[in-house]
Order: structure tokens, then sequence, then C-alpha cells
């Protein structure tokens, strides 16, 4: 507009008002407006992303430069066909701008960016349709009021970006979001491709050099925007991954918890009932606990939880074996493909170990003066009619046979008592 009114004040001849210089700057405005409706303000790959949006850019305007001048020399063209090609160009240009900056006024998830794209829509849109009337009347009549529609987008354009804006309430749905965010920076290259394509008859290698440019610029930013996004689910995954194990661990002990134990369970019982591989299940209590704690305090009896509960997972060695807090002050502890035998030697090298650790026990309650461990245990071989249950009940009766024998010891108790009730009731 500036040189359009230098041009007009220096009484400068221009021919059909299609001067160069004013068809080149005309043009070059949408470029910065390109790149805006292409760019993602994504603070992950933000710095990548204006740098690539800047070259495209460039590369834009100096393909657009060559072309227009190779069409129009700087101070106009008499050819009418001229005239209506660059007229058709406006239009395209304009045109796409408008549906690119409504499918980001769409697609905008936060506030800033919705104001933004719908104040750039509203102008993009008048500028659609009112420069092409102003250019299609301009081609027969040269009117002074024709220029009113040249500067009415302008115009609303002031009013509406510098009054008051309302923070929009809108639901999107995620996978609207994603597409638009993912698939707008191919605005600004696919014009660039485009832009190439059509210069190509008149300077090849430009053509080749700007669709090249377009292609490695696009693929630069989808490989950091998809390692960006494969780095973030790695860090999620792994994030969910420790929450899931927070979740499944005791808050006191840092063993696992009631939640995990029967999760474990439940998996190694159907996995037993599978392949008829035996299963062991112990349930431990530490012995006078309640007496323990009115005696020495809560805050002492929650230490010597944090310890047994250490001895109890390094007395197991197996990879395979479970230990978990039961509740209170009572343990469990799950041995897959173990028998009665190596179950019973388990919950005796589990019991020598709360013992070893020599914690004093308030007389008259233990006769040893040392804290302990009672142990009942219970195995399943995988033919039995049962669930998982009836193993878990029949390890807690061997564990009250531990208490009635004394404490500080392990009892077992087979499976097929608890469960013969249950098959003969089937049976009939």
């Amino acid at each position: 507009m500036s040189v359009e009114l230098i041009t007009e004040l220096a009484e400068i001849e221009i021919a059909n008002h299609a001067g160069g210089f004013q068809v080149l700057l005309s043009l070059l405005y949408g470029v910065p407006l390109l790149a805006a409706v292409s760019l993602q303000n994504d603070s992950r790959i933000l710095r990548v992303s204006r740098i690539v949006h800047g070259i495209l850019s460039l590369t834009i305007g100096a393909v657009i430069y060559l072309e227009i001048f190779r069409l129009i020399p700087a101070h106009g063209s008499a050819d009418q066909s001229t005239a209506v090609l660059l007229t058709y160009l406006f239009d395209a240009m304009d045109l796409f701008l408008a549906i690119t900056s409504s499918i980001r006024w769409i697609a905008a998830s936060e506030g800033h960016e919705c104001t933004f794209f719908r104040i750039l829509t509203i102008f993009l849109w008048l500028n659609v349709f009112l420069p092409a009337l102003h250019n299609r009347l301009l081609l027969h009549h040269d009117y002074i009021w024709l220029d009113l529609l040249i500067a009415t987008p302008y115009v609303i354009l002031i009013p509406t970006a510098l009054g008051k804006h309302r923070k929009p309430e809108r639901i999107l749905k995620p996978a609207l979001i994603g597409i638009v965010r993912s698939g707008s920076s191919i605005f600004l290259a696919g014009v660039l491709v485009l832009i190439a394509v059509v210069i190509a008859p008149s300077y090849f290698y430009v053509g080749l050099v700007a669709a090249m440019i377009a292609i490695a610029c696009y693929a630069t930013l989808n490989i950091t925007f998809q390692s960006r996004g494969l780095k973030n689910e790695e860090l999620l995954l792994e994030s969910k991954a420790k929450l899931e194990r927070l979740v499944e661990i005791d808050g006191l002990t840092g063993i696992a918890n009631r939640r995990a134990f029967d999760e474990v369970f439940l998996r190694e019982f159907a996995l037993t009932r599978r392949t008829h591989r035996p299963l062991s299940l112990l349930m431990i209590d530490i012995d006078f606990f309640k007496g323990l704690n009115d005696a020495k305090g809560h805050l002492v009896g929650d230490q010597y939880l944090i310890r047994i509960a250490t001895a109890l997972s390094l007395a197991l060695t197996r990879s395979t074996d479970f230990i978990a807090r039961y509740g209170g002050e009572e343990f469990s502890a799950i041995l897959p493909a173990t028998d009665s035998t190596g179950a019973m030697v388990a919950a005796e090298k589990l019991r020598r170990a709360v013992e070893g650790l020599a914690l004093k026990q308030p007389a008259p309650a233990s006769l040893t003066g040392v804290v302990t461990v009672s142990i009942g245990v219970a195995t399943f071989d995988g033919t039995l009619l049962c669930d998982p249950a009836d193993l878990l009940e029949t390890a807690d009766k061997a564990l009250y046979a531990a208490k009635r024998a004394g404490r500080n010891c392990s009892e077992f108790q087979p499976l097929n008592s608890t469960v013969e009730v249950i098959q003969l009731a089937i049976a009939r």
C-alpha cells in the first residue's frame, strides 16, 4: 500500500495497476500468515519448528520473487492475461489461508490460540471475498472507491484484535486436536512444493532445490516430533510402571502389599492348575505382637515390622519366590514350583531369620525373650478340585495349628482335608 501511495504521488505510470514490487509485496504478506497457521506452539519442538519454518518461509519468498519478476517487470505489465493470472493467484492464496486458519481455529485447544485463529479467520475470509471482487472489477473499471474493498478487512481487523476477548468454553475431541497438531506443519511445506512445481518449467533446478528443501524440512519436523513423542511415551510408561509399583508396595515395610499378593497368588494358582506344578503358600504371623505394641509403643512396633519384612525378603533367595505384607502383623509368602517338603524347609529358614534378629520381646509373652513368628504351610499340586480360597484357608488353619503348638514353629496342613468336604458335597 505504501508503494502504491508513493507511485501515485510521484505520478509514475504503472500499466494495469500491476507493478512488480506491489504484486510481490502483496503475495509475500501471506508467507508469515502461512507460517502462523503451520507453526505449532509446542515447547518440545518449538526451537526446531521455528528454524524449519523460517527456512521454508525464506525459500517461498525467494521462489515467489523469481516467478513474479519473470511474469511482471518492475514498472508493470500491459498484458491483460497476466492481470487475470495474478487475480487467480491472489484468490487461491487468500482462500488457502482462510481454510487453513479455519482448521486451526476449529481444533484450537488453548484460549489464546483459539482467540488468535478466530480473529485471523475472520480477517482472512473477508480478505477472500472483498479483494476478489476488487480485482475482478478493476480489470474492467478503475473506480476510486474500489480501494475501500481492499481496506475493509484491515479496518475490521483492528477493533477485532484490540477488543476484549472472553475465554472460550469448548470441548474438543483429543483425536481432532492430535490430527491438526501433527498435520498442520504440512501447510507451509506443501505450498513450497506446489510453487516449486509451478516454477519448474521456467527454473527447473530452482524448482527441484525448492522441492527438496520442502521435503527435507517436513521430514525434519516429523522426525523431531516423533522422536519427542516416543521419548514422552517412554517417560509416561516408566512413570506408569513406577506408579503401579508404588500402588502395590506397602507404605511401611517397603515390600509388596495385599493387593500385589492377591494378583500374584491368583496368577500362580491358575498356572499350577494348568501345569500341575506344585505351589506352596506360607502364612506368617508375629507372635504376641499386640502385647509388644502395648509395652513398647506403636513406633517401636513399626520399626520391628520393617526389620522383620526385610529379614523375610532376604531369606527368600529365589527370584520366583514372593513375600508380601498380608495385613497388620501378618505376612505371606508364595513359593512357585515348591512341594510340601521344600515349603517346610523355606518356612524354617524364615522362622530362624526372624528369630536371628534378636528383637527384644517383653516377658512373660515370650520364653526366648526375642520376637518370633509362627508359620502355616499349605501346598497345591494342581490336581485337586479346589479354588484359591481353599488353599488360603488351609494355610490359615496351619498357622493356627502352629499357634496352638506353642508358637515359634512351622506347621503343615494338607489341602485334602479342607477340600474333602467340598468334593463330597459335589459328589452327592
